[in-house]
């Protein structure tokens, strides 16, 4: 698996770039918000994580 191409798809699908991302939400407990990365799949999230993908640029 080409690590770019898995990355742009997986970009694609969450519309951001993962380092970019800028938390949002609530400051307290809210169910209603949803999470933007749980459209990912565990495999998807693990590829983020280590391959570096989450660090902040």
């Amino acid at each position: 698996m080409d690590k770019e191409k898995e990355y742009q798809r997986i970009c694609e699908k969450l519309g951001f770039i993962p380092s970019e991302y800028e938390y949002d939400g609530p400051l307290t407990e809210d169910d209603t918000w949803v999470n933007p990365f749980s459209v990912l799949t565990s495999e998807e999230s693990i590829f983020l994580y280590e391959n570096g993908y989450l660090n902040k640029q």
